[in-house]
């Protein structure tokens, strides 16, 4: 009778924690849901694109179309705001050392950064024709970057990697659950970013990628994938990410760059 009592306290207190949570800031959902997810699938750190996006394909094709866009957008590069500039939170991996990480937000928790994506209009509407596609950006590491290791906490995606600029006169790679990749221009890899990963640029030159959260659909009943696009609506009304999006707004106007700079 006691342990039933304490089990009922127990559940008691977590669904108050789940409903604060709720209301308060509905990101610390994401840990919890994880664990709901996991019962679903197992999966080794870097996964088969084709199998689980089959969509990467329109990206991959058109990579120059999306590097071309981007090489304008980097010529007022010191206007694109650091990744813990955008959300604070990044601080611990962003702000390591003093070498810039970037971040050219198109599209963040299935919402359009309208000022954002009004400048890669081509890269826009190749994302748009990629719905599984939550979140998009170009993730902009200058010559020395290393982003330390840490780990995601929200299962109900896979990250993508599509290789833009990546220098060759050194090793450029990142490490998840103890399996290396080395980028290349061109190629695309997808991996599940809840594993522990690392980040290396060794080349004193810029490396970029287009990054995306894709939803995670290959092994899941009909039912939790739509509570996946439940959950990223839910996500999307927190005042975190609110504010994050104001701050991703890359507010100066390539146009005008171009045009003083003849």
């Amino acid at each position: 009778m006691i342990i039933l009592k304490i089990l009922g306290i127990a559940i008691l207190v977590f669904v108050v924690l789940l409903v604060l949570a709720y209301f308060i800031q509905p990101a610390l959902l994401t840990l919890p849901y994880t664990t709901f997810i996991k019962l679903f699938v197992k999966n080794p750190p870097f996964v088969p694109v084709e199998e689980h996006f089959p969509q990467h394909k329109l990206l991959k094709d058109n990579w120059e179309v999306i590097r071309d866009e981007l090489l304008e957008v980097l010529k007022d590069a010191d206007n694109i705001p650091k990744f813990h500039e955008v959300d604070s939170i990044q601080r611990f991996i962003s702000a390591k050392d003093d070498v810039p990480w970037r971040t050219f937000i198109i599209k963040a928790y299935d919402k359009w950064l309208d000022s954002n994506a009004a400048k890669v209009p081509k890269t826009t509407e190749l994302l748009k024709q990629t719905p599984q596609i939550t979140t998009a950006m170009f993730s902009i590491l200058d010559g020395g970057k290393h982003i330390p290791p840490h780990m995601g906490f929200f299962k109900a995606v896979l990250r993508y990697h599509l290789g833009l600029i990546v220098p060759t006169d050194a090793p450029c790679y990142i490490v998840v659950g103890g399996e290396k990749y080395s980028w290349k221009e061109g190629e695309d890899v997808l991996f599940d970013d809840t594993y522990m990963h690392e980040v290396w640029n060794k080349s004193p030159n810029r490396r970029v990628v287009l990054f995306c959260d894709v939803y995670r659909e290959k092994g899941l009943p009909g039912w939790v994938k739509k509570l996946n696009r439940k959950m990223f609506n839910l996500l999307a009304t927190s005042k975190r990410l609110s504010k994050a999006v104001k701050k991703a707004e890359v507010t100066k106007d390539i146009a005008s760059t171009k045009k003083s700079a003849a």
